[in-house]
């Protein structure tokens, strides 16, 4: 089953030139159960509109949109409850703490009132806010209050978490935390859509990914799947004495050789065995996200 089924939908919107612009062109995608979706695009792609609209902040102009098996489009409260949704935008409730802030959150969401109070130490906690519980929100840091936005967010389990650029702006150190609750919800069973802007980021956590340029998907699948694709079917390999003579095929480029891979295990040993010790490092090449989006995209953002 699916936890998110997007079937031809299409989103416009009027701009203040009176212009008609279409956000979103007849886009189709789905993302299994429990697992991490990468949603990737440059900027205005419509990344934000597909997540307004999967969120039910927006109506969808055509076309049907269905999480857990529920139309967003006929049933969004239902959906509401089973969303968690961490926005680009940092939005917290000034005058109140952290405590008072992600208690209402869990009661919106409808965690028994017995429980919230747990809950709400469980998250903080995981999320190094703790020592922040009754302190204000407004007076936070920038790096804590997006913190406090991924705790509004999971406070009630949610069956699927969507998180609209994450660890924009977070050192490194919170990045890698950020990084290791979403494997952790994963692994409980969460399904989660990310976006992001570090195209390493997508490549640690998704297992498959939605590229999306002008509205239109330019590519959906594994990710494994669309870097084969891309790869060049070929083995580098460096010598440490390159005056010798080369197996047949062998291609000198720089100072490194490339070699045509046709299967890996039976090419790696014939040129273990031709060259014996003589090689210094060798390795298959696998296509990065960020070549594959800029080859697609012809732009250097997302």
């Amino acid at each position: 089953m699916y936890s998110l089924e997007i079937k031809n939908v299409t989103k416009k919107f009027v701009t203040a030139k009176k212009e008609l612009l279409v956000a979103v062109n007849d886009v189709s995608f789905a993302i299994e159960q429990g697992k991490i979706h990468g949603l990737l695009g440059p900027n205005g792609a419509g990344k934000s509109t597909l997540i307004g609209m999967i969120s039910a902040m927006q109506a969808a102009d055509k076309g049907v949109i269905e999480v857990e098996g529920i139309d967003v489009g006929a049933r969004p409260t239902d959906v509401k409850k089973m969303l968690g949704v961490v926005p680009q935008e940092i939005v917290v409730e000034m005058p109140f703490t952290v405590e008072e802030v992600l208690y209402y959150y869990a009661g919106m969401y409808g965690v028994p009132e017995r429980e919230r109070g747990e809950r709400i130490r469980e998250v903080l906690t995981e999320l190094d806010l703790i020592g922040k519980l009754k302190d204000r929100a407004r007076n936070l840091s920038g790096g804590m209050k997006r913190r406090l936005m991924i705790a509004k967010a999971i406070v009630h389990k949610p069956k699927f978490l969507i998180l609209d650029e994450p660890t924009a702006g977070v050192d490194v150190s919170l990045r890698q935390k950020i990084w290791a609750l979403v494997r952790r919800l994963n692994a409980e069973g969460t399904t989660i859509l990310f976006t992001t802007h570090y195209l390493e980021e997508a490549e640690q956590l998704c297992e498959s990914i939605t590229l999306i340029d002008h509205g239109r998907v330019i590519k959906n699948g594994k990710l494994k799947d669309i870097q084969q694709e891309f790869s060049k079917n070929v083995i580098h390999f460096e010598l440490f004495d390159r005056a010798v003579a080369h197996m047949a095929g062998v291609i000198e480029v720089g100072s490194d050789y490339e070699f045509p891979m046709t299967d890996l295990g039976d090419d790696l040993a014939r040129l273990t065995t031709y060259y014996k010790g003589n090689i210094k490092s060798i390795r298959s090449e696998s296509a990065s996200l960020e070549q594959i989006f800029l080859k697609l995209t012809n732009s250097p953002n997302v």
